[in-house]
């Protein structure tokens, strides 16, 4: 399974409302979108600098839904910063995703009259089985891949870490579960750009309830 489909489903309640995250959960649907793009060669980050450039280095198509819908997007911003693209509305895969999903009978699309299409996870297995393996990268019992490495990453990146991975983060306090998902996901690229995206908003916010309050 696709790093973005993963995050997808870690990013959406069982009963379909986008929750989680809601404000950000673009930036981490994009970045994972980006991630798999970037195993697959079909892009490159480049190594150097805090915000690196993004250069599309393959033409043609994945053969993956999620990661083709936004590629023509991609291609006429190539060269672009990591943390401008992620922000990049064009380059949020989620209707995307959501009926790769349903085509593998883990989600369900339902219509509603207002806003866009509406997903209903009806087949957890893969998302329990998801969270067993996260759970087992906190604990130390299994070797972080780059792709779990990746996910935990973006839900520390997204604040949503402690209160999503729920009993995976084990006897994990909250400082405790940011320090270790800092260990295992340090330095990667699409990690550090959705830091940089909802940093400043979370400065932000925090500055202002602390005015209010004075």
């Amino acid at each position: 399974m696709l790093i973005v489909e993963e995050m997808f489903l870690l990013l959406t309640k069982d009963h379909g409302t986008a929750g989680r995250a809601r404000g950000y959960r673009r930036y981490g649907l994009a970045a994972a979108a980006l991630a798999d793009l970037a195993e697959l060669g079909m892009i490159e980050i480049a190594r150097e600098g805090k915000d690196p450039q993004v250069t599309v280095v393959r033409a043609g198509m994945t053969g993956h839904a999620p990661l083709d819908a936004v590629l023509p997007a991609l291609d006429s911003m190539s060269g672009q910063k990591i943390s401008t693209l992620v922000g990049r509305s064009q380059l949020s895969p989620d209707t995307a995703v959501g009926r790769s999903l349903a085509r593998q009978g883990i989600v369900t699309e339902e219509s509603r009259l207002l806003g866009g299409p509406h997903f209903v996870t009806t087949s957890p297995a893969s998302e329990i089985a998801l969270r067993e393996r996260l759970g087992q990268v906190l604990t130390g019992d299994r070797q972080a891949t780059l792709a779990e490495a990746t996910e935990l990453g973006l839900l520390k990146a997204l604040n949503v870490a402690h209160g999503l991975l729920g009993p995976a983060r084990g006897q994990l306090d909250r400082r405790e579960l940011s320090r270790r998902i800092e260990e295992i996901a340090h330095g990667i690229p699409v990690v550090e750009a959705v830091k940089r995206r909802v940093d400043p908003f979370t400065a932000s916010t925090m500055a202002t309830v602390v005015t209010d309050a004075g």
